[in-house]
């Protein structure tokens, strides 16, 4: 099985996963661009709406599959190595659905962006170590802080009937992201075997890092 070792010795360079060259920019515009494509043909802004009439039960359902909107973010991030990708890939499509004249306009950024911040602190802290569990992981932090930051951006809990059912949500969400991370994960490799262009190791550990058997 074709994965990486974290280093056994000397630093994780984090200034190399904020980096981006030419093949990470296109990786993370065409996949960014193909999620606002899938949202935009499936009426996303719309149904979410939906279903957040429903109160309490609708945010339920909506923090399950919330985690769904990262995987193909996630699948980039596994292909390059890099977390740049992640916060491209989603920036890209939160300007095609604003421009495309989704109701959230620019707030659609913070909605890609905010939840971005906290997949990446966890690859940071766990210095691209774990494979399947570190996407798990990041992905489910990501979903969480997806529901929270769609909280905020509706302004406040009251639409799933208070904080209780609102913190519910969040930890839905978090639950559902640990099965979209180990999706998006085996779907990088699905997308590296099939051409894709992939890197082995991050970069940020590539110094130290050798190839795991």
């Amino acid at each position: 099985m074709s994965t990486y070792a974290a280093p056994a010795r000397g630093k994780y360079r984090i200034a190399e996963d904020f980096k981006l060259n030419t093949m990470d920019i296109v990786v993370a515009v065409l996949l960014g661009v193909i999620e606002a494509a899938i949202e935009i043909v499936g009426a996303l802004g719309f149904l979410e709406r939906t279903v957040w009439a429903t109160g309490a039960v609708g945010f339920a359902i909506y923090a399950f599959y919330n985690g769904t909107t990262w995987i193909l973010f996630y699948s980039g991030v596994y292909l390059r190595k890099r977390i740049m990708v992640l916060f491209l890939a989603a920036g890209v499509t939160a300007l095609v659905r604003w421009f495309a004249g989704d109701p959230d306009g620019p707030v659609l950024l913070f909605y890609g962006l905010f939840p971005a911040v906290f997949g990446a602190a966890v690859i940071v802290l766990m210095r691209w170590r774990g494979g399947r569990t570190l996407f798990a992981l990041s992905v489910a932090a990501t979903a969480a802080a997806n529901q929270w930051a769609t909280f905020i951006g509706q302004g406040g809990f009251q639409l799933a009937d208070g904080a209780t059912w609102a913190l519910i949500s969040i930890a839905i969400g978090g639950v559902g992201g640990l099965i979209w991370g180990v999706i998006s994960w085996y779907l990088g490799r699905g997308l590296e075997k099939a051409g894709v262009p992939s890197v082995d190791v991050p970069p940020a550990i590539a110094d130290e890092a050798a190839p795991a058997a």
